[in-house]
């Protein structure tokens, strides 16, 4: 099996990171409804676009192919950040892709003194942030073009 490589995204990454996305969030049906998936995967690029832009979206290739992707918005208080658009490609499912990620960027934010990390999980995803240390602690909804999306907050302090 070939390594996963870790990197900042850039500019020409976008389409193959709105790629990845989408792919994974049809994967979604035993946790949302038809109407939400597919607002979920319509959903706001801009914030994605803004990520990256600012040096806070990592992806992750296999073989220089795009396989994941996840990002992070740091707090107001310094000490917090907040992990987003977390997504690996369905045929790469089960590789260590989405782990990869979350410890590179895990890693960056403990480098930058970051201490409190919140994912605001899919509910397809609470197991996964759970066996990297993630503890649910409330719902919460997301919301794209006026579809109220469940999602689970969860927590963890950088080692």
């Amino acid at each position: 099996m070939s390594s996963i490589r870790t990197r900042t995204a850039g500019p020409t990454d976008l389409r193959g990171i709105i790629t990845i996305q989408r792919a994974a969030i049809a994967t979604t049906a035993g946790h949302y409804t038809p109407e939400e998936i597919a607002a979920w995967r319509a959903g706001p690029t801009d914030d994605l676009r803004a990520l990256v832009s600012a040096g806070r979206y990592r992806v992750a290739d296999q073989d220089g192919v795009l396989v994941g992707g996840a990002g992070w918005e740091e707090g107001a208080d310094g000490l917090s950040a907040t992990i987003r658009a977390v997504f690996v490609h369905p045929a790469a499912h089960g590789r260590g892709v989405g782990a990869s990620l979350m410890g590179a960027i895990e890693a960056e934010l403990a480098r930058r003194g970051i201490g409190r990390l919140i994912v605001p999980a899919a509910l397809n995803a609470v197991g996964f942030h759970e066996r990297l240390g993630y503890v649910p602690v409330e719902r919460q909804v997301a919301e794209f073009s006026g579809v109220r999306l469940p999602c689970q907050r969860m927590l963890k302090a950088a080692a």
